[in-house]
């Protein structure tokens, strides 16, 4: 069996290679945030630096890390799912040559975790290379606090390394599990049929419904504590329920992607109805995107994170100064700068990027066939041309109505909160660096679907169809 291992990985390595740079993101976050707190609370058993004066290198590290497993999650859990449906064919193959479904599910995940433990290696040397100027960015922004800014020496701890290496894993086996045993479990025959033409997403399964169930009682556990910490207010009430609001954005992103397989195709036709016109690209755009329901709920999934969390980020902190502003603190929020940002949305920003880029790219050959198809049934080359460009639109789109989903009630939560606890709230949204930031993300989700299926345009459509047969 291991030489069979060895040979289907030699042969799945390309669809490995696509999605990649999402493992290689999520471990060099996981561990730059390991690595950070370790320094931080080294530093404090050294003396250099006294525990009240702590808080960016150790509870920044530790927050962010918390808001990284809500992206990291959802986002690697698509990543390996578009792997692993891109693979049916060949494990359709695997069973009719007499390979057990325990088998075929062992030979997903060795793969998944050889793919994981090679993206760890480079994940790991990245976070270490970014320790010390990681460590210098949270001097810089604790300069206006007391003893916030004292630089500390970076620890590069095994420990860290592992702890980070070992979250990602753990995270992708467990995504990719439940998809290696479905796919074991289809009859090999069906599996080869579904490999060409698999089944618009259908829905949740019971462990799925349990995963939203969790998710919703978060999220109404959040809402609860609010008349608890009003009327129990101590010093820090204010600055938790702040935390806790930009803790919501990332929950509610969770959500969201847990519950994308009922939601996605229904608001996508819903949305996409709106728009009238006949153009043949358009049609045949909408038909495919809607058809393929499966793969435009994974490859929305990290841009809604992407557009969620920028937009999140923006509006959190015009409407926390616009808020100051109405009460009587002309100066705003400290704080508020570029390298806040940087700090608090920078690395889940990279992983849902990443995964967005690396979910787009890893269908690029499937969309490649379906582009050869539509050649054969007689679009023009400039039908072709603007089919994927009006998908990467479409996934768009989408990903900012869901977005919406997750900024729309992170602001209803802020007002509650400060309404509680007697602060007058002000929703501030500034328009401009919010359609600045979208724009931005479409372009990225534009270029990662347009760019690689150009060299398939000067390929023959039926040796293009051919080769994804072969897969």
């Amino acid at each position: 069996m291991l030489r069979v291992n060895l040979a289907e990985f030699r042969e799945s390595w390309t669809a490995w290679l696509g999605v990649s740079v999402t493992f290689i993101a999520a471990n060099f976050a996981l561990t730059l945030c390991a690595l950070v707190a370790l320094s931080g609370l080294r530093a404090i058993d050294e003396g250099v630096m006294e525990f009240t004066a702590s808080a960016s290198f150790t509870v920044v590290p530790m927050l962010v890390a918390l808001m990284l497993c809500f992206v990291v999650a959802p986002v690697v859990g698509s990543s390996t799912s578009l792997v692993v449906d891109a693979r049916r064919g060949a494990l359709a193959r695997l069973s009719l040559a007499g390979a057990t479904p325990s088998q075929v599910s062992g030979n997903v995940l060795t793969q998944l975790a050889v793919t994981c433990l090679a993206c760890a290696v480079v994940g790991d040397l990245l976070a270490v290379a970014a320790t010390v100027p990681a460590i210098d960015l949270l001097a810089y922004a604790g300069r206006e606090n007391d003893g916030g800014g004292v630089p500390i020496a970076a620890v590069y701890s095994p420990v860290a390394l592992l702890l980070g290496s070992g979250v990602c894993l753990l995270v992708a086996l467990l995504g990719g599990a439940r998809r290696a045993r479905t796919a074991a479990a289809v009859p090999p025959v069906e599996a080869l049929r579904q490999a060409q033409a698999p089944a618009a997403a259908s829905g949740l399964s019971v462990g799925g419904w349990i995963g939203v169930a969790l998710l919703a009682a978060i999220v109404i556990g959040m809402a609860a504590s609010v008349p608890l910490q009003a009327q129990l207010r101590y010093k820090e009430t204010v600055s938790n329920l702040l935390i806790q609001t930009l803790g919501l954005l990332y929950v509610l992103g969770a959500l969201l992607s847990a519950l994308t397989p009922v939601l996605v195709r229904p608001l996508t036709r819903a949305w996409t109805s709106l728009v009238r016109t006949a153009s043949p690209s358009w049609v045949l755009a909408r038909a495919t995107v809607l058809a393929k329901a499966d793969r435009l709920a994974k490859s929305v999934v990290p841009v809604m994170f992407t557009v969620g969390v920028t937009a999140g980020d923006i509006g959190f902190g015009a409407t926390v100064n616009a808020t100051l502003v109405a009460a009587g603190m002309p100066g705003g929020m400290s704080g508020s700068s570029w390298e806040s940002f940087v700090i608090l949305f920078g690395l889940p920003l990279l992983v849902a990027i990443a995964g967005g880029v690396g979910s787009l790219l890893m269908m690029s050959r499937q969309r490649d066939a379906e582009l050869a198809l539509a050649g054969i049934a007689g679009a023009e080359p400039r039908q072709r041309m603007l089919m994927p460009a009006l998908e990467a639109l479409i996934i768009t789109g989408t990903s900012i109505v869901l977005a919406i989903g997750m900024v729309a009630p992170m602001l209803a939560f802020y007002a509650f909160a400060m309404s509680s606890v007697g602060i007058a709230p002000v929703i501030s949204i500034p328009a401009g660096p919010v359609a600045i930031a979208v724009a931005a993300c479409a372009l990225v989700t534009l270029a990662a679907t347009v760019l690689p299926t150009l060299p398939s345009h000067r390929v023959p459509e039926p040796r293009v169809v051919a080769r994804l047969v072969a897969d």
